[in-house]
């Protein structure tokens, strides 16, 4: 991975992901582009024109205090100022830079928030084929030493999501602990994958852990907190459209509800 794409609205949430993308950065050699995307609901009547250009001259100012902060920092970094949807805008660029990884912040939500509104984090997971890192609220960074990487070993196009949490754990020197909550009448699928979690985890520190219990949800958060993980890992699978880690959409779930940042890898095409 070369480049972190940050997608920012300039609220807290995206300052709070952008300290967490700069120490990715730096630690990776990565350079950071910064997007900042702005749409109308409703394009009009006259003002319209006009309010574009407001919202245009608000972006490129904000994009300029963004990048200033990165270079201040250290990093390399440039920015797009684009009209249009922010999730549709962050799908089209990573597909065009298929060796970088996204980096933003997720304000959560809960309930029929959850159902009705969702997250832009929690949709881009959806619509990318990059890894996304989503960095709720109020996270702070801390040195990724711990990653929990939860699987139900079902996959069998996860070789490219397991290269590159390998890439990210050796930057980090980051220990993998590779979690499967085996609910009731799953058979144990670990042992035919361990080959090749091995082979692709053999440059970095890792361990298997099966827990059984019938809230996957919960049961991956609480050994998460037990850890002390720095960062939660899924892979995410596409079936005409996005199904979770096993039965619902799990990876969706926990951008909302996990306290600990949490990585989104994808299934190889």
């Amino acid at each position: 991975m070369k480049r972190i794409l940050f997608p920012t609205d300039f609220s807290d949430a995206a300052d709070v992901a952008l300290n967490f993308a700069l120490e990715i950065a730096k630690a990776g050699n990565m350079e950071i582009l910064v997007i900042n995307a702005y749409d109308l609901p409703y394009a009009q009547n006259v003002m319209s024109t006009s309010l574009i250009d407001i919202m245009r001259k608000n972006s490129e100012e904000g994009l300029q205090a963004v990048v200033k902060k990165i270079e201040d920092a250290g990093v390399t970094a440039s920015s797009k100022s684009l009209m249009g949807n922010p999730i549709r805008v962050v799908k089209e660029i990573s597909k065009k830079d298929p060796d970088c990884m996204v980096v933003m912040g997720t304000k959560g939500a809960s309930g029929v928030e959850e159902v009705l509104i969702g997250s832009n984090a929690a949709s881009v997971l959806q619509s990318t084929d990059v890894p996304v890192l989503a960095i709720p609220a109020k996270s702070e960074f801390r040195m990724i030493e711990r990653i929990v990487y939860c699987t139900d070993f079902r996959s069998n196009k996860n070789d490219r999501a397991l290269r590159r949490l390998a890439t990210l754990a050796k930057i980090f020197e980051a220990e993998v602990m590779i979690l499967h909550v085996q609910q009731e009448g799953q058979a144990d699928l670990a042992s035919d994958q361990r080959t090749k979690f091995d082979h692709h985890l053999s440059t970095c520190k890792h361990s298997f852990h099966i827990l059984k219990d019938h809230n996957v949800e919960e049961a991956i958060l609480n050994f998460a907190k037990e850890k002390d993980a720095n960062l939660l890992a899924l892979l995410t699978r596409k079936h005409g459209i996005i199904r979770g880690l096993f039965h619902s959409s799990l990876t969706n779930k926990m951008a909302f509800h996990s306290k600990v940042p949490l990585l989104a890898l994808h299934e190889s095409l």
